[in-house]
């Protein structure tokens, strides 16, 4: 009886000589019928062969890009030179194989090359399942094979076996679905190389591609040599998809303090398609915890995010007393990004970081974690209507200041605004525009929840008690025209309604029996005598009185402004012209007195009952909205002149002109009050204020002045007499404050400051000396500091320098003078010096909390070493590179509960 594979071979001799059709296997599966057109009737011929039931169910191909032998006697094909055999999923290729057409059976092997060595040894892949190895033999039927000296790649593991037996899924004689390979003699490692640097040694493994694998006892090697690390058993998951599965800890940890502990030990959940979670926990041994919840999300074309929610439980023994210090904190950070292609009119996003008692600096010691002292939350929700003026919103907006404990929350804050609309325009006008149809008519309204809070109170009741409310409402009229062809005037007229909830109220307490304080004296006959000792003449409590209270404020003005451009140029020298921009601005406005209707007094001193032991106030102090006045009507003269200076000089490197902004702006402004009244004086200060960049943006100065008409009594209040008739001067300098920033990386500055590149020679002679190799040394020579600086492209350096200076006590003060530079230093392809900062204060003539390290890539492993030596923390760990077996780690660390002031 033929197998099928002599039928094939049949089929292809005839098909190839007479163009027979592909053989078909007919429907009872133990017959093939071959039908091919016959030369001498022209009708088609059929011929039907019986074919083995233990035949193979599909073609089996095979090739060899040397040769092929075919043995008769054994039924055996041998194939040499890039052997392949192909069958279903199943492939396998080698430079010599042996296939067997009786058995089913394929031997592959090596096959000695020229020089006597094996070369071309065996690669076996079947439905994803790759191995290489030196001899394999497999079974096309039962679907098994026997590997030796396997190497396959399960995910980021990669497991060499000694011997090795795989078992195809769908096996006929069991139910067996999935692949099954058994390993004896394996190594499981991260590492590519040819001989692995390390790798946990076991006797037996189970592997089920895709979903786990599964090891007896093992132990942990490390160049060949055992280590006395030792495990039972283990499992080691292999799903390409996501699957819930326990996450093995960051680090291990022993502090004196807290004890031995490790850190984000937990679980991974898939919750759906679009969203996961991971349950993270700190645990130590003398009761220290934390726990932490991590979730991302995401929709394709929708939205994307991470939800951050985090809690520190620290207890730490204060030497010399008895009882234990618990240092509660918690973190919430959230993150929310709409895709743009999501919805055309809707947005929702923003960003969430509240914390509480130094969350971050507590559980972190690099430098972001611990200098950081100001965070911040912005996150909205915004809707506005196609073909309509108006829009909606909704934000919640957070500050926080680490050093002052002090919390600002405002939540929710509803905004409706109105844009800019222009009531009188004709849509159907024909001929020139009427001037009442620019005016233009605009309005916001908004209703804002104000918390403010402390750290440590925050979410408590006290805080609710204390939420500000109000809602504010805003109406503008103006109006756009211009006179004379080149000034622009604006009138306008302003109207704000502003509704408290809430008022604040002072109180003036005085109480004997806690103000005053008394002393004891025994007289000379043994009489005690009380007499005062010292006495507190009171003090005024605020506190806040809810009740409606409707705050109004109307103003009305116009505002005049043009533009007047100035040039001076130059034919000869590097600098070929000055351009000068004013915009001057006049504007007058009219305000009515609102201080009364607000105004309220308390007394402010026991001593003084009369009028001037009280204080005036206003009701309205820390309330959601800002509503300053002044006190008598405001009829107020303002003006201004901003001005813009630019340069152009002559470039030769390119021989052409280029423009150069000197200063972005220079504003002079202030104005004249018509209706002050009382001490109140008619001018006001003048602000001079500017601001330039240099060195194409990487350096920003600014500056500010304050001038005044008036001059200054004894105790520096400014009084009514003019400066001009004191010294003679129209401007007394009040003061002065000048601030340059600037954050400059390591390549911006090279770039900056480095010749230009040399100009190719011409003459053939000099190429030719260029290239010869005798002058390589010189080139080397010029191309050193180059490659000496490129080590540093990673650096960026940060320099902040703020002047005061006071003109009432003739005084100049450095209030900022700091330097700080943060970057990672590759000195080789292995070896990394990282600086998380290291600076300089020049004022405190110390340095800024250094943070700097090294790391050393040591192929599947890492050596890594932190240090903070402002805290007197550390960490040194050596460890598995990032992946599914990074938990076999060796750390050592100090965290800052062991330390006690650092240097």
């Amino acid at each position: 009886m033929l197998t099928r594979i002599h039928i094939l071979l049949l089929c292809i001799s005839i098909c190839g000589t007479l163009g027979a059709q592909i053989p078909q296997r007919s429907a009872a599966a133990d017959s093939l019928r071959i039908t091919f057109p016959d030369s001498l009737t022209g009708q088609n011929t059929s011929l039907t062969y019986k074919v083995s039931p233990d035949s193979l169910d599909a073609k089996v191909d095979y090739s060899a890009n040397d040769s092929m032998r075919f043995d008769n006697t054994r039924s055996e094909w041998h194939l040499y030179g890039d052997a392949s055999v192909k069958y279903l999923t199943l492939t396998l290729m080698a430079d010599y194989i042996v296939f067997n057409l009786d058995s089913n059976i394929a031997l592959a092997q090596g096959f000695p090359d020229s020089l006597g060595r094996l070369s071309g040894f065996p690669e076996f892949s079947d439905a994803g399942q790759a191995f290489t190895a030196r001899k394999l033999r497999y079974n096309f039927k039962t679907q098994k094979g026997i590997i030796y000296d396997a190497r396959t790649e399960q995910g980021e593991l990669i497991i060499h076996g000694a011997r090795t037996k795989y078992v195809g899924g769908k096996d006929s004689d069991s139910a067996q679905v999935d692949d099954h390979i058994y390993n004896t003699g394996a190594l499981i490692t991260n590492c590519d190389a040819e001989i692995p640097h390390w790798g946990i040694r076991s006797s037996k493994i189970k592997t089920i591609p895709n979903k786990l694998a599964v090891i007896g006892a093992s132990h942990v090697e490390i160049r060949g040599v055992p280590t006395p690390l030792w495990l039972p058993f283990g499992f080691f998951p292999m799903s390409p998809s996501r699957r819930s599965g326990l996450i093995f800890p960051k680090d291990y940890e022993y502090s004196d303090t807290w004890g031995f502990g490790l850190r984000d030990l937990g679980y991974y959940i898939p919750i759906s398609e679009h969203m996961d979670a991971k349950v993270l926990g700190d645990i130590y041994f003398n009761g220290s915890w934390g726990l932490s919840v991590l979730s991302s999300y995401r929709k394709r074309y929708a939205y994307n995010g991470t939800i951050n929610l985090g809690f520190s439980n620290r207890r730490n023994e204060i030497p010399g007393e008895l009882d234990i210090q618990s240092q509660k904190s918690f973190s919430i950070r959230v993150s929310h990004n709409q895709d743009a292609k999501a919805h055309p009119y809707r947005r929702l996003g923003g960003s969430i970081n509240i914390q509480t008692n130094d969350y971050q600096s507590i559980n972190q010691n690099d430098a972001n974690s611990v200098l950081t002292s100001l965070y911040t939350s912005n996150f909205s929700w915004s809707r506005t209507f196609p073909g309509k003026p108006y829009s909606l919103s909704m934000s919640l907006s957070h500050s926080q200041n680490t050093r002052t404990k002090e919390i600002t929350i405002d939540a929710p804050n509803l905004d409706f605004r109105i844009n800019r609309i222009y009531p009188f325009k004709n849509q159907n006008r024909v001929g020139k525009e009427k001037w009442f149809e620019k005016v233009g008519f605009q309005y916001s309204g908004n209703a804002r929840s104000k918390f403010l809070t402390t750290d440590s109170t925050i979410f408590s009741s006290q805080m609710w008690q204390d939420a500000l409310y109000g809602v504010q409402h805003r109406a503008n009229a103006d109006l756009n025209f211009s006179a004379l062809k080149y000034f622009n005037f604006t009138p306008s007229v302003n109207y704000e309604e502003i509704w408290f909830f809430k008022t604040m109220e002072r109180e003036f307490i005085f109480d004997p029996l806690k103000d005053i304080v008394y002393d004891t004296f025994i007289d000379p006959n043994g009489i005690p005598i009380i007499v005062p000792d010292t006495i507190s003449f009171g003090k005024v409590d605020p506190h806040i009185v809810s009740g409606f209270t409707p705050f109004r404020r109307f103003s009305s003005g116009i505002s005049m402004n043009t533009q007047i451009f100035g040039m001076m140029k130059f034919r000869k020298g590097w600098l070929r012209g000055i351009r000068h921009v004013i915009k001057p601005g006049v504007s007058f406005s009219f305000t009515p007195d609102l201080f009364d209707q607000f105004r309220d007094s308390v007394q402010t001193d026991i001593r003084r009952p009369d009028p001037a032991g009280f204080q005036d106030y206003s009701i309205l102090d820390r309330g959601v909205y800002s509503a300053s006045f002044s006190r008598g009507d405001q009829m107020a003269l303002g003006y201004s002149f901003n001005n813009i200076f630019e340069a152009k000089y002559f470039s030769r490197k390119d021989s052409t002109e280029k423009k150069l902004k000197l200063f972005d702006n220079i504003v002079v402004s202030g104005n004249y009050n018509f209706r002050a009244v009382g001490d109140s004086l008619h001018f006001s200060p003048m602000n001079i204020n500017g601001t330039t960049r240099f060195f194409k943006g990487a350096s920003t100065f600014g500056f500010s002045a304050i001038y005044d008409f008036y001059d200054i009594d004894a105790n520096g209040r400014r009084i009514q007499k003019f400066y001009w008739d004191s010294p003679g001067r129209l401007l007394r300098f009040d003061n002065f404050n000048a601030r340059i920033s600037t954050r400059m990386t390591i390549q911006k500055i090279r770039e900056l400051f480095s010749p230009k590149p040399a100009t190719p020679p011409s003459d053939p002679d000099d190429e030719q000396a260029a290239r010869d190799p005798r002058s390589g040394a010189q080139s080397r020579s010029r191309q050193a500091p180059d490659k000496f600086f490129d080590l540093f492209n990673d650096f960026s350096i940060d320099h902040n320098l703020s002047l005061v200076r006071d003109g009432k006590k003739d005084t100049t003060m450095i209030t900022t003078h700091t330097i700080n530079m943060r970057g990672s230093l590759h000195i080789s392809p292995k070896w990394t010096i990282n600086v998380g900062n290291i600076g300089y204060d020049f004022r405190s003539d110390r340095l800024t909390y250094p943070d700097f390290g090294f790391s050393r890539d040591l192929h599947c492993w890492f050596l890594a070493l932190s240090w903070q030596p402002q805290r007197g923390t550390y960490s040194l760990q050596i460890g598995v590179k990032p992946g599914t077996l990074d938990f076999i780690k060796i750390p050592h660390n100090r965290n800052t509960q062991d330390t006690f002031g650092g240097f």
